[in-house]
């Protein structure tokens, strides 16, 4: 069986490989691109244009739950061990895909900043995700999965739909409150197949603060005879807004740099000429992994990819290269940053949610040949090249 598909693990189609897995089917994945997709071949085979597509010698299905659906009945398993669990098992699915998965979808938009979502729409979601989560608490009631205590489809549906949710919004304290559902979690997050296409699901101890946009306020007219306005107290500078001024405009630094032709070389020596070094200090950051983290690329991108999300307040002081680097499964997430001033600017040290787990160590490029060698590296480096003894999977600059 051909398994059409944009991307490997995206969700709908990581879903259906676990199935696949679990089952014992094997499938043949094809990914598709744009000319294909105009082709005569994919328009005889597609109904809705969506993904993933299955092709079989009986027909062609799409959508990840009635492919799911398929698998699990040609192999006989995982669908309820009667008509009434085999109907509870399509109730689970259809609570994912109307109500579970678009609310956690929303919640992880906010969470990442994939979509602009307003702040009481972000709320109202997260809130209704934990009133699901009650829910499926109750149901969970003496039993370790949602029918039976078999894992079935319902079960790969509905926690491929929370996973991020887990990472990222439902923290220790409130899945303490949930029992039922922690365990069934954890059950589902440490099966052999789940682990395969996933990788290893850490739950988060402490909740992501969301990336909304709060709305402005609207100013109401000021009465004729206004009385004389109280003094507003100054919010006390952070540490980098109560820095002197700098003679090293960031700003321009960066458009010479990314222009240079010579990036290893020539651009890092004006650098280090021009910058300010009373005003701006390089600092190595390295993730500190928990558990089985950094086993799995498309994972160990979107860790990086979090974390970075969450500095962009602090980018009109910082110049960077992070990236991901090394082989699964032993990954790492590492970057060198000059930013303002010479100790870590509160941006990072009191507002960043996740920068309690980076370690971090001032350089000194200028006395230490190791430390302008990296420096060096980082920034010129691409990617699948060495990097300081170590392949760059993935590298974005911060700028």
């Amino acid at each position: 069986m051909k398994l059409y598909v944009l991307n490997p693990t995206a969700p709908d189609c990581a879903v259906t490989r676990v199935v696949a897995d679990l089952t014992g089917q094997k499938l043949d994945i094809q990914v598709v691109d744009e000319a294909f997709r105009k082709s005569a071949e994919w328009k005889g085979m597609m109904t809705t244009d969506t993904f993933p597509l299955l092709k079989t010698d009986e027909g062609c299905l799409q959508q990840s739950s009635a492919i799911s659906v398929y698998l699990a009945t040609l192999a006989g398993k995982m669908l309820g061990s009667n008509a009434v669990e085999r109907s509870q098992v399509d109730q689970w699915i259809s609570f994912s895909n109307s109500t579970l998965a678009p609310t956690a979808q929303t919640v992880s938009e906010g969470i990442f900043g994939w979509a602009e979502v307003m702040q009481d729409t972000w709320n109202d979601a997260a809130k209704n995700l934990k009133a699901h989560m009650k829910v499926m608490n109750t149901a969970l009631e003496g039993k370790k999965f949602l029918v039976g205590n078999e894992m079935t489809v319902a079960d790969v549906i509905c926690a491929s739909a929370l996973l991020l949710n887990f990472q990222t919004t439902l923290d220790a304290g409130f899945r303490k409150a949930m029992k039922n559902v922690n365990t069934w979690a954890e059950a589902c997050f440490s099966n052999a197949s789940m682990k395969k296409v996933f990788g290893a699901v850490q739950m988060c101890a402490k909740p992501l603060k969301p990336l909304v946009t709060v709305p402005k306020k609207e100013e109401k007219p000021k009465p004729a005879a206004a009385a004389a306005p109280k003094k507003k107290e100054e919010k006390p500078k952070d540490n980098v807004e109560a820095l002197p001024p700098s003679s090293f405009n960031v700003y321009d630094f960066k458009t010479f740099y990314i222009n240079h032709p010579d990036k290893k070389g020539e651009a890092v020596d004006e650098w280090f000429k021009m910058l300010d070094w009373e005003g701006w200090a390089f600092w190595h950051f390295h993730y500190e992994k928990y558990g089985s983290e950094g086993t799995k690329l498309h994972v160990t991108n979107n860790l990086m990819g979090g974390f970075l999300s969450r500095a962009e307040h602090v980018s009109k002081y910082a110049f960077a290269r992070h990236g991901v680097f090394g082989e699964e499964p032993n990954l790492e997430i590492m970057g060198v940053w000059l930013l303002r001033g010479t100790e870590m600017p509160d941006g990072f040290a009191k507002e960043h949610p996740q920068f309690e787990y980076y370690k971090t160590r001032k350089m000194d490029p200028r006395n230490n040949k190791d430390d302008a060698n990296m420096v060096r590296e980082y920034f010129s480096c691409k990617e699948d090249e060495m990097c300081c003894g170590m392949k760059a999977q993935t590298l974005r600059y911060v700028k």
